[in-house]
């Protein structure tokens, strides 16, 4: 095998299975979507015991008194910095008829500092399931860089189309004979 068909091979590979994971990162996620979950990416270390940092999380709105001890969920965070956490629910108790929750990251030694509640007709958001480290990936993909690799990846590819369309066409043309298709070729 010569190094220029071990290229071409690798190439098409290449192309072939970037295109794939593409289009399989975005049928799976557009999926989730549709189904009504909720993909989020863990950024933080809180979890990291179970749920590695750059994990996809999905997650799924249910009714909370469906909610158990035990249960991972993702709430507003109600003190401190505002944004998403991801923890386990540890306790929960009741007072005045209301159900409220303790919760606490698995890697983090004690409980949150606060006690999450749902007024009446708010849903809470139960973890279905996670997949490791596949959030970079997305993460990757809403930043600068990554649309402008994959913005270059698709031109790359469209590029290559192109040329081995053009070097086809160019091989057909030179095994045509000279003259006129009609005419036999004529020897001197």
């Amino acid at each position: 095998m010569t190094v220029k068909r071990l290229a071409k091979g690798l190439l098409r590979w290449g192309k072939r299975a970037g295109v794939a994971v593409i289009v399989a990162g975005a049928v799976f996620y557009l999926g989730l979507i549709l189904l009504r979950y909720e993909p989020m990416v863990i950024v933080t270390g809180s979890m990291q015991k179970t749920i590695p940092v750059g994990s996809l999380v999905v997650d799924q709105k249910v009714d909370p008194r469906q909610l158990e001890v035990g249960d991972v969920i993702s709430f507003q965070k109600p003190l401190g910095a505002q944004g998403l956490d991801t923890h386990r629910i540890v306790a929960i108790k009741s007072d005045k008829g209301m159900r409220l929750y303790q919760t606490k990251g698995d890697s983090n030694p004690v409980a949150d500092p606060w006690i999450i509640s749902f007024d009446r007709g708010m849903v809470a958001h139960r973890m279905v399931f996670s997949v490791p480290y596949v959030g970079n990936a997305l993460i990757f993909a809403r930043s600068s860089l990554g649309r402008l690799s994959l913005i270059a990846y698709v031109c790359v590819i469209l590029l290559l189309s192109v040329l081995k369309g053009i070097a086809a066409t160019a091989k057909v043309k030179t095994l045509e004979p000279a003259g006129k298709p009609d005419q036999p070729l004529s020897t001197v």
